[in-house]
C-alpha cells in the first residue's frame, strides 16, 4: 500500500519565495522591513512560512490593501569598526584640522609680535 506524498505545512525561504513567485532575496527584504508574510521561527536563524500565511499574503496583495506600518522601520548598525568611508572622512577631518590649527597659531604669533622675536627679525 503506497502512502500519499507528504505536503509540508511550513516552507523555507527559497520554497516560500518560489510559492509566491518572487526571489528569495526579495522575500528576505520584505520580512526585514516588516511587510512580508507571517513566519514561524525555530531558533535564531531558522524561519519557516506557513502555507496558510503565504496564501493570506497573496490575497492581501491581490486586494491592494496593505496595512500601513505604525512607524517606519529603521535598522541600526551594530557597534563596531567604522566603515571605510567613515575612516576616510575622519582622516581628512584630522588633516584639515591640523592645517587650520597651524595657520591660526601662526596668525596669533604674528598678531602679537612673537613671530618676529622667534625668527630674529627685530626692527627698531
Amino acid at each position: 500500500m503506497a502512502q500519499p506524498p507528504i505536503t509540508p505545512g511550513v516552507l523555507r525561504y527559497r520554497d516560500a519565495a518560489t510559492y509566491l513567485g518572487i526571489s528569495h532575496g526579495r522575500l528576505r527584504n520584505l520580512v526585514s522591513e516588516g511587510r512580508g508574510p507571517a513566519s514561524v521561527t525555530y531558533g535564531k536563524r531558522d524561519r519557516g512560512f506557513p502555507v496558510a500565511a503565504l496564501d493570506a499574503f497573496i490575497l492581501q496583495r491581490m486586494t491592494g490593501h496593505e496595512p500601513a506600518p505604525s512607524e517606519p522601520v529603521t535598522l541600526k548598525r551594530r557597534p563596531g569598526r567604522p566603515r571605510k568611508t567613515e575612516q576616510r572622512d575622519q582622516r581628512q577631518m584630522a588633516h584639515w584640522s591640523s592645517i587650520m590649527m597651524a595657520a591660526f597659531l601662526t596668525y596669533l604669533l604674528w598678531a602679537y609680535g612673537f613671530l618676529d622675536m622667534i625668527t630674529g627679525c627685530i626692527t627698531n
